[in-house]
């Protein structure tokens, strides 16, 4: 009979086997040395262990509350190695064309591109139409009829934000893995200094028309 432990990932509390705790805490190990010289790696860290949580809990039902070393071997095969990526500039460009294939969506408002809730935004993102139109419908159907303010006010209430990387993922029909998680986060820390970089440019030229 195998010896069953408690682990605790990111606040979930899962029961696992000997055999599953020593290989999913060596894969953890393995992420936690590939990430920490990264830059912002504890938010890329918290993200997979995140997603590692939502998988775990797909695996357990009424009658099977442990986890097992296939369970583990399984989440590894979605999330992918570290080492799986980490190549040269040209491979890399091929793996990440081949982990940008499109997988199930899920319904998030988008508040990176909101103009009020992020919900025409997100509705854009799940359908895989402009968000213009949604808005226009909104629009329209408020002047019209006056639902359009109920239903935007609905779901703005019960669609959930969009707020780590992993659920930006799963809004694109991304793949939720390794290497799309480390992709995603320095795409976004690139934008982030691209708008740096701005707001400092506007700021000097702003200083010398002053002086």
């Amino acid at each position: 009979m195998k010896k069953t432990l408690d682990i605790n990932i990111r606040g979930t509390v899962f029961h696992i086997d000997e055999d599953a705790y020593e290989k999913l805490n060596k894969y953890l190990n393995e992420i936690s040395r590939h990430f920490k010289s990264k830059k912002g790696h504890e938010d890329i860290i918290n993200d997979i262990e995140n997603r590692i949580v939502e998988l775990f809990q797909q695996k357990l039902t009424d009658k099977k509350q442990v986890i097992n070393l296939v369970d583990v071997e399984e989440v590894i095969g979605i999330m992918g190695h570290p080492s799986d990526f980490d190549q040269d500039s040209e491979e890399e460009a091929n793996l990440y064309s081949d982990t940008k294939k499109k997988g199930p969506k899920r319904l998030f408002r988008d508040i990176e591109n909101r103009t009020i809730g992020g919900v025409c935004s997100g509705l854009g993102a799940y359908f895989n139409v402009d968000m213009l139109w949604f808005r226009i419908a909104f629009i329209v159907s408020i002047f019209i009829g006056g639902a359009g303010a109920l239903v935007y006010l609905v779901l703005w209430i019960i669609t959930p934000p969009a707020i780590t990387v992993s659920e930006r993922l799963e809004m694109q029909g991304d793949p939720v893995t390794i290497s799309n998680i480390e992709k995603a986060f320095k795409e976004e820390m690139s934008e982030l200094k691209d708008k740096l970089d701005d707001l400092t440019e506007q700021a000097k030229q702003t200083f010398k028309k002053k002086h």
